[in-house]
């Protein structure tokens, strides 16, 4: 029997009908549409060609030590470039199959993935493939709104097709993994490998290779610091995919499925942290105002950025000595900070020994470090922003930093104290009108009761006890303490200092630097700075002497007191000058100029600028040597060592003398290239001959008697001069060897920081163990490039005696013969007598 067909069956497919018709063209319409935006994005919305054929990447600059191995990066972003034919297979294995299987088969967008995810809302694997991720890194950020949201998939659509018609595949994947960021400051997978294992990313193994490919689906969330469970979940998701994708056998993920992420090598790199941090902070200073010259331009024009340009710079630095330099560092300056505690037990250095201006100065330093402290900082924005923004916005040109309040209380307590600061010239007339402006506003007391109650805050928060991390001679550099800030402040002021480097006198190379004790906690590097040099100058007159006046090493004078007379206009003395010796004491007696400049007699040092007759023959020769002529005041003090000099100037002075009298000036950059390998910088050095080879090793050997203390210890041939200057504030040794030239400085950053006895606070305690704790060392390593077996070259035709030992000799001869006259005499007057 046939079923009738009635009218509500027909009026029900009809109505099935026009709505499969309806979805039709809405599909239509849809795709039409589509079309439309992609033809319109692709026309309007696209970045420019120039921007898609080079997208912008900062790329961390590297340092390289002499020989190739890497020293450090100066970034921005920590990121190293890599090619794709350099990228670990594993890396490349686990991201193709894990966030996008297809990836070879499709041109940007992956039309099953989109299919998938539009049916499954997603909940089976998103849509972007590598491309897609690689434009949304680049050309668009994540809205909250769902309809933007559209819109930039759209965007990363077209850009996609864009990236895959101009790179290859494995350009792409390039682009991505170099661009991604780890956290931790990890740009690119180079840069993670090292952060999160401490290796490179060629040495990654599968299951770390697959953790960092699970980060680019959330670094935060699956990071193995924060959150190791969800990172090791993860890591097994991707192995799992390398499985199913025939990259990895089920046997090795077996294997490895239950094995803890290990980040015992995690290490957040920052630009200045681990090896050589003094010197890669002062040589980024030195190549960004290098760069700002118009003639190491781009081939565009525009100036390269040392953090941002992906440059090579070839340092000096030889990697294995600086780290016996740092060791050597650790082991002399420990004990010297211990002897320092030690002597200082109990005392106060900002109030010890001190009279009230002494006081006055040494406090106003401390006050002025709490208020440069972070601590500080933060509290003074607290305390005062809100009556800050309300006086800058009212008051033009209105500045409030701490030495603006001071002077405005100083004008409220005595009226007439800005027109004085305008009348010497400290302050300028309209500033002075803005600081009247600001004492006569309805702001004045306001700012006034902030400043008060920021000073009675900062005093009880810096002298309660908290629990902090301070600096100290440990593995870690710190160790955790329960300490005011106060007392932190003066814990830190009272580590001493050193300011090193070593140089190869024949290349004028730099190969070791030490600007400090710990780059985390003293920032301030000390081989530039200027400190007064003690006896180390006093080469300096002793050569000039030798050879203007003719005289010999062996030359005798008398360790008495000399006085260089007034109204001497080579002297440029007003009064009468008699230096006394670091003792207080003379012998009376006669020594040899060798033993003179060992003992660093003050005495003999003036007697010869007294015969010498003017400052000027020093200063020349000092300056002939690489030190600015201006930094030796032209008076005869200088021959004590008066002059406040570097590290620098007087490591390439003393390279002269090792180097047979020539001067080079000491460099510590071979060469810079820009990201394609081209060379945009080459050091060119100065080099000059300054003394010739007969004169230059009279100080030579004048050195190495100096050092006969030590000379023995080593198979290297060894010279040297210890500095002590008053106070003890100061402590020097300038070490030669024939292969390598060592400058040393030890102090404290300010004056009061010192030890208060010559036997603790002179040269040879401060700065020479260094010398011979990094001396030893080298010689101990044979795979360092110091050559310990290296000669002093001596002159074939010696025109100067430094044997003493002839002197005396022709001296004893002198006083026999003077007895046979004298007997002679006396026995022909006593026949004389007889005779007559």
């Amino acid at each position: 029997m046939t079923k009738r067909k009635t009218k509500t069956d027909n009026t029900d497919k009809s109505s099935f009908g026009s709505y499969i018709k309806l979805l039709w063209l809405g599909v239509v319409a849809l795709l039409f549409i589509v079309c439309l935006l992609f033809i319109f994005i692709s026309k309007t919305q696209l970045p420019d060609t120039q921007e898609l054929e080079q997208p912008d990447y900062e790329i961390a600059t590297t340092i390289l030590a002499d020989d190739g191995r890497e020293l450090g990066k100066a970034f921005r972003l920590n990121r190293e470039w890599l090619q794709f034919e350099e990228i670990n297979p594993y890396i490349v294995d686990a991201l193709i199959s894990t966030e996008d299987e297809r990836y070879y088969s499709h041109s940007g967008i992956d039309v099953r993935g989109t299919m998938r995810a539009v049916i499954f809302m997603g909940k089976r694997g998103g849509a972007s493939t590598i491309t897609q991720q690689l434009a949304k890194l680049f050309f668009t950020n994540r809205s909250s709104s769902f309809f933007k949201r559209v819109w930039q998939k759209l965007k990363e659509w077209v850009i996609a097709i864009e990236f895959e018609k101009r790179y290859t595949k494995g350009e792409i994947i390039a682009m991505y993994l170099n661009k991604y960021d780890f956290l931790y400051g990890a740009n690119g997978v180079a840069a993670a490998a090292k952060t999160y294992f401490g290796k490179d990313q060629s040495q990654l193994t599968v299951d770390e290779a697959a953790v960092l490919v699970g980060l680019l689906k959330n670094p935060w969330i699956y990071n193995p610091k924060p959150n190791p469970e969800n990172a090791h979940n993860r890591r097994n998701v991707v192995m799992k995919q390398m499985v199913k994708n025939e990259k990895l056998d089920e046997a090795t993920y077996k294997e490895l499925v239950g094995k803890q992420i290990d980040l015992s090598n995690f290490n957040r790199e920052d630009n200045y942290q681990g090896i050589a941090s003094y010197f890669r902070a002062e040589l980024a200073k030195s190549v960004k105002e290098l760069l700002k010259d118009d003639k190491y331009k781009k081939p565009d024009g525009t100036k390269y950025d040392l953090y941002t340009d992906g440059l090579t710079i070839n340092t000096t630095i030889d990697l294995d000595m600086q780290k016996h330099a740092e060791a050597a560092m650790i082991a002399h300056m420990s004990q010297l900070q211990d002897r320092y505690f030690r002597v200082w037990k109990n005392k106060d250095p900002w109030t010890y020994n001190a009279d009230d201006q002494q006081k006055k100065i040494r406090q106003s330093n401390l006050q002025r470090q709490i208020r440069e402290s972070e601590r500080f900082k933060n509290m003074r924005l607290k305390y005062l922003s809100d009556i800050s923004s309300k006086i800058s916005s009212s008051i033009n040109d209105a500045r409030l930093w701490d030495s603006d309040i001071f002077r405005l209380f100083n004008e409220e307590k005595k009226n007439g104290y800005l027109a004085d600061l305008v009348k010497r010239k400290q302050i300028s007339k309209d500033q002075a009108k803005t600081y009247k402006e600001i004492l006569n506003s309805k702001y004045w007391p306001e700012l006034k009761k902030a400043w008060l109650s920021l000073q009675g805050a900062k005093d009880k928060v810096f002298r309660k006890k908290v629990k902090m991390k301070v600096f100290d001679y440990s593995k870690d550099g710190h160790k955790y303490v329960e300490m005011s800030p106060l007392d932190s402040i003066k814990y830190h002021n009272m580590h001493l200092q050193i300011g090193s480097i070593s140089v190869d006198p024949k290349s004028g190379y730099i190969k070791t630097w030490i600007g400090g004790v710990g780059h985390e906690y003293f920032k301030f590097d000390h081989i530039n700075s200027r400190r007064q040099v003690g006896s180390t100058f006093k080469p300096f007159v002793y050569l000039p002497a030798i050879k203007q006046l003719g005289i010999s090493p062996c030359q005798k004078f008398v360790d008495q007191q000399y006085t260089i007379l007034a109204n001497d206009q080579n002297f440029n003395l007003s009064e009468n000058w008699s230096p006394a010796n670091a003792s207080n004491t003379f012998t009376n007696e006669e020594m040899t100029l060798k033993d003179g400049l060992k003992q660093s007699k003050n005495s003999i040092s003036v007697a010869l600028m007294k015969e010498l007759g003017n400052v000027e023959t020093v200063r020349d020769f000092a300056a002939a040597r690489g030190i600015t002529k201006e930094h030796i005041p032209p008076y005869p003090s200088i021959c004590l060592g008066t002059p406040e000099l570097s590290v620098m100037e007087m490591a390439g002075a003393y390279s002269t003398f090792a180097n047979d009298g020539m001067y080079i000036k000491p460099a510590f950059i071979k060469s810079i290239q820009d990201a394609n390998g081209r060379v945009i910088y080459q050091s060119i050095q100065e080099r000059k001959r300054v003394e010739n080879s007969s004169y230059n090793y009279v100080m030579v050997n004048m050195l190495q008697y100096a050092a006969s203390f030590i000379s023995g210890w080593y198979q290297s041939e060894v010279g040297g001069k210890t500095g002590t200057t008053n106070d003890y504030r100061d402590g020097w040794f300038m070490g030669i060897t024939p292969d390598l030239v060592v400058a040393t400085w030890v102090g404290g950053e300010s004056e009061w920081i010192r030890f208060n006895t010559l036997a603790n606070g002179q040269g040879g305690v401060m700065a020479r163990p260094f010398f011979t704790e990094f001396l030893t060392r080298l010689e101990k390593d044979p795979s360092t490039s110091y050559d310990k077996t290296a000669k002093f070259v001596i002159p074939e035709n010696q025109i100067v005696e430094l044997d003493c030992s002839i002197y005396e000799e022709m001296e004893a001869q002198d006083v026999k013969a003077q007895e046979i006259l004298e007997k002679e005499k006396e026995e022909y007057d006593s026949e004389f007598d007889e005779e007559f």
